[in-house]
């Protein structure tokens, strides 16, 4: 954990691993890694894989003692009571009461239920890790981009790092209240075995 959020982000890191792989086919789209789109999206891509929620702090470098887990279906939704017993890892870091909502396409913070307005502290990162343990049928994360036009604070793309298997939110510094959402775009294509040598 500590060694993915104290690295430089890892958004080219996926990418790069489906080039290698060749051709991919995701959910059943056939897929060539040079264009990548989200009309190769498939609602169930995700379906039946297993989503574990972190808190994470760089200022005590430590995670929460509490991880939430859920199976993920047509929508996944992690409540703000459920959040909320996510402690801060830390005694200075706040412990708003944010939803966290995955779907197929989307990663979504609602911060519509925090009790009061409050700010992240300012650290190297300070926020929320995402865990993605996926079946063999399952999509590989191959992108992730703040969506400007619906997200209300301010994060940007420099706050987002993630590879196959982690999607890390970084929050530091930013403030907070009951108006806050932050929409994240996904990006999967699912890899097939490369055929057996000799063939």
């Amino acid at each position: 954990m500590q060694n993915a959020i104290t690295k430089t982000p890892r958004r080219a890191s996926a990418l790069a691993f489906s080039s290698a792989l060749g051709l991919l086919v995701g959910c059943g789209y056939p897929l060539d890694p040079g264009h990548l789109d989200s009309t190769m999206l498939d609602p169930g891509c995700l379906e039946g894989a297993q989503v574990e929620l972190v808190r994470y702090s760089s200022l005590c470098q430590r995670t929460s003692p509490k991880s939430l887990t859920a199976e993920v279906d047509q929508r996944m939704e992690f409540s703000a009571e459920q959040v909320r017993t996510l402690e801060s890892p830390c005694t200075e870091g706040p412990n708003p009461g944010v939803e966290v909502h995955v779907d197929h396409a989307s990663l979504i913070f609602d911060f519509s239920n925090v009790a009061q307005a409050g700010r992240f502290p300012k650290t190297e990162f300070e926020g929320y890790v995402l865990g993605l343990v996926l079946r063999e049928d399952n999509a590989l994360l191959v992108g992730a981009s703040v969506d400007r036009e619906t997200s209300t604070l301010g994060l940007d793309n420099t706050d987002l790092s993630f590879d196959a298997e982690r999607i890390e939110v970084n929050f530091e510094d930013v403030s907070y209240d009951e108006r806050g959402l932050v929409k994240i775009d996904l990006l999967f294509a699912a890899a097939r075995p490369m055929p057996d040598e000799g063939r």
